[in-house]
């Protein structure tokens, strides 16, 4: 089957009151030495970054009433911290903005290679997708690769049964997520007014992705 495997971990949930100036920040690892006649030299510690968001929940419902519009999202998003116990264990979390590719190209294949890392290109810049949230759909040349035909890994890591001919193109749609864990162990739930409250700083650091050795 072109089945994929994911480790078994919760979703960051998805809730109204999240404001617009939540914020993501991809970083590198660097080292700069600069020398005393001011010529630098310059080290990359990172080929990929690694992510951080920043979210601010400007109202979070805790309405406990009868009628059918009842939300309780201030339970459900402490519930979800108090789980994962803070910064200790990692879960899910889908950019609201970058979380989708549609015909992405994966490689021009060379006739012999059968195993590919998923990857996602955004402002020129591609890296690998490691955490996919269900599963993708897989093409040569554009058109829809067979169930049974290739399988894909916890990491996106797809391989394929048959080698696809050199100067084919494999590509893939599909959605992922980022793997992220809590920045730290304590959030502040401030009450507004009865029955709201919010929580402007819920922050999250991401994992580096990698790509298998092919």
């Amino acid at each position: 089957m072109g089945t994929f495997v994911l480790p078994p971990l919760e979703v960051f949930p998805v809730l109204d009151g999240l404001a617009y100036n939540s914020s993501k920040r991809p970083e590198f690892k660097s080292s700069v030495f600069e020398a005393l006649s001011g010529k630098e030299s310059r080290v990359s510690f990172r080929q990929y970054p690694k992510y951080s968001f920043a979210l601010s929940f400007e109202f979070l419902d805790d309405n406990d009433g009868d009628d059918c519009q009842v939300s309780q999202q201030l339970q459900t998003l402490m519930g979800f911290v108090l789980r994962h116990a803070g910064s200790s264990k990692d879960f899910w979390y889908t950019d609201p903005n970058d979380n989708t590719v549609s015909n992405q190209k994966i490689a021009t294949c060379d006739g012999t290679t059968d195993i590919f890392q998923l990857t996602r290109t955004y402002g020129g810049f591609t890296e690998p997708v490691n955490s996919l949230n269900g599963a993708p759909r897989l093409f040569i040349d554009g058109v829809l690769l067979a169930l049974g035909t290739y399988t894909i890994d916890g990491n996106g890591v797809v391989f394929l049964s048959v080698a696809p001919a050199a100067g084919k193109v494999l590509s893939w749609s599909g959605s992922y997520y980022y793997k992220v864990r809590f920045l730290d162990d304590g959030y502040d739930f401030t009450q507004l007014m009865h029955g709201f409250h919010e929580c402007a700083d819920i922050k999250m650091i991401g994992s580096v992705v990698g790509t298998r050795s092919l």
